[in-house]
C-alpha cells in the first residue's frame, strides 16, 4: 500500500499551486501529504555553520508556511527538512515512504532552461521510478 504524497515547498508561487494539487490527490486517495524542504550546501564554498542554519530556519519559515496554507484540509500533513539537493532528497524521501507520487511545481520556467540547467522537476523525472506530477506556473 502507498505512503502518500510527496510535495517538494520552496515557498514559491508553483510550489503553492503544486501545494494545492498534492492535497487535492490525497484527499482524493486518502493519503497523507508529506511536505518536504530540501537544500544542498556545495562543498566548493565550504561548509559554514551559521549559512547551514540560516538554511534549516528558512526551511523551518516554508514548512510552517505550507502547513498553514494547508489548514484544516481533512488530510494527514507533515513536514520534514532533508539535508540534501531537493531532487534527490525528494527521491529518497519517496522510496522511503513508498509514496504514489511526488508533486512539484515547474517555477516557471520553459522547458528548454529546465533541461539545460537542471531544474528539479526535470531531474525528478530522470531520477524517480515512480510518478511524478508537475504542476504548472500559475497564471
Amino acid at each position: 500500500m502507498s505512503a502518500g504524497v510527496i510535495i517538494g515547498y520552496d515557498g514559491s508561487d508553483c510550489a503553492k499551486a503544486a501545494l494545492r494539487v498534492a492535497v487535492e490527490v490525497a484527499r482524493a486517495y486518502g493519503e497523507r501529504v508529506t511536505i518536504a524542504y530540501g537544500y544542498d550546501v556545495s562543498p566548493i564554498g565550504g561548509q559554514d555553520h551559521d549559512y547551514l542554519e540560516a538554511l534549516r530556519e528558512l526551511g523551518t519559515k516554508r514548512l510552517a508556511e505550507a502547513l498553514a496554507l494547508v489548514g484544516d484540509d481533512a488530510v494527514h500533513v507533515h513536514t520534514i527538512i532533508v539535508e540534501d539537493a531537493p531532487a534527490p532528497a525528494l527521491v529518497r524521501l519517496a522510496d522511503e515512504q513508498d509514496a504514489r507520487v511526488i508533486v512539484v511545481g515547474t517555477r516557471g520556467e520553459r522547458p528548454l532552461t529546465g533541461a539545460l540547467l537542471g531544474s528539479t522537476p526535470h531531474k525528478l523525472l530522470h531520477l524517480s521510478d515512480r510518478p511524478v506530477l508537475v504542476v504548472p506556473a500559475p497564471a
